[in-house]
This record gives C-alpha cells, structure tokens and sequence, in this order.
C-alpha cells in the first residue's frame, strides 16, 4: 500500500529546517540542497513539495507566521485598553527564537520579490494584517487620532524588524523596547491629539 504523507506537517517539518539553516549559517545559505540535506535527504524531500527557494522561504514565512498569530493571541488576550496596547507593542518589539531568522529571510524576499508575485503577495497581505491589529490595538487603548498613532506606530516597528537585522548589537530588543514603550505611553497620554481651534471645534 502507499505510504500517506500529511503534507501540512510535511512542509512545517522543511520551514521548521529551512529557519535552523537560516539561523546557523544566514539566509543567503538557505538553499534546496542545504535545507534537503538538514532533513537528511535528497533535494526530492523539498523538491516534491516546493519547487523554488523561493516557494522554500515563503513557507518559512507563513510557518513563522501562524505560530505569530496563536503566541500574539496569548499574550494580549488577557489585557484591555491601554494594557492591551502596551502588551502589543512589547511583543511585537521582542525577539524571541527563529524571530531574526526569520526577519532575515523577510528582508530576502522582500528584495527579491516580484510585483504581483505569490512572494510579494504573501508579503503585502502580511503587512496589511500587521497594520490592520495594530490599529485595533490603538483603538482598544482609545488613543486620540487611531490612524495617526497606528501609522507612526507601525512604521516604527517595521523600522525595527530592519535595523534589528542589520545591527543587532546596536538595536537591541532592550533599547528597541524602551523606545517603543516611551513613545507608546506618550500616545495614550494624548500626544497625536487633533489641534483644536479657541472655540473648541477641531481643526480641518
């Protein structure tokens, strides 16, 4: 009888070997035959599922991904208002396991992607996503200006992902974190208000 493969633990098992690659040598040594050969096998055990080191770092990504959005949930379920922004904003400053690797590996794609590409795709949806619970998570803390302080506060993480991967020393998660927290704080304390005229009617 053929033996069945479950292909979703199968492509989980090449992200999870893909990241260790990733984080051991660099992403510029993630390759078929690197990663096939972490696995202990032959180019086919990638090859059969995906086709390209493109498709190969895509996976990472969206394996990286899911497990982002269950530990996300973890950490900021318990909180509301403006703890729930707080919580939101330290973890999504952290670096916590493959984080780096993976950041990395973003940072290849987002290079090397194609407009319109399945890669670019995964990319632009990521980030749109990101933006989208960001902005809930300032609404929840009832922050004057939502879209204001969602911008500024997006564009500062993405920041971060960039300048963490390029100087990790410099940009330490420790110094990312008191920036972010300070300038989270001063959000939920009214900085980004609308100007208002003497009568009290804001601004166009």
């Amino acid at each position: 009888m053929p033996i069945e493969i479950d292909i979703t633990e199968r492509l989980e098992r090449i992200a999870e070997a893909t990241l260790r690659v990733a984080e051991r040598d660099g992403p510029a040594a993630v390759t078929i035959r690197a990663v096939a050969a972490e696995l202990g096998g032959s180019t086919a055990v990638v090859t059969n599922y995906l086709a390209t080191r493109s498709d190969l770092l895509v996976n990472a990504i969206r394996y990286a991904q899911r497990g982002w959005r269950e530990d996300l949930d973890n950490h900021v379920n318990p909180y509301g208002g403006a703890q729930y922004l707080r919580a939101y904003m330290a973890w999504s400053s952290g670096t916590v396991g493959p984080d780096r690797a993976v950041r990395q590996i973003w940072l290849d794609v987002a290079a090397k992607a194609e407009s319109r590409s399945a890669a670019f795709e995964v990319l632009r949806q990521d980030a749109v996503e990101h933006h989208r619970m960001l902005r809930a998570a300032v609404a929840e803390a009832g922050v004057s200006d939502t879209d204001f302080a969602a911008d500024v506060l997006y564009l500062l993480l993405r920041g971060f992902y960039f300048a963490g991967t390029e100087d990790p020393e410099l940009w330490t998660d420790e110094r990312v974190g008191m920036a972010i927290s300070r300038l989270t704080d001063l959000f939920i304390g009214g900085l980004g208000s609308r100007p208002e005229t003497a009568g009290g009617t804001p601004k166009p």
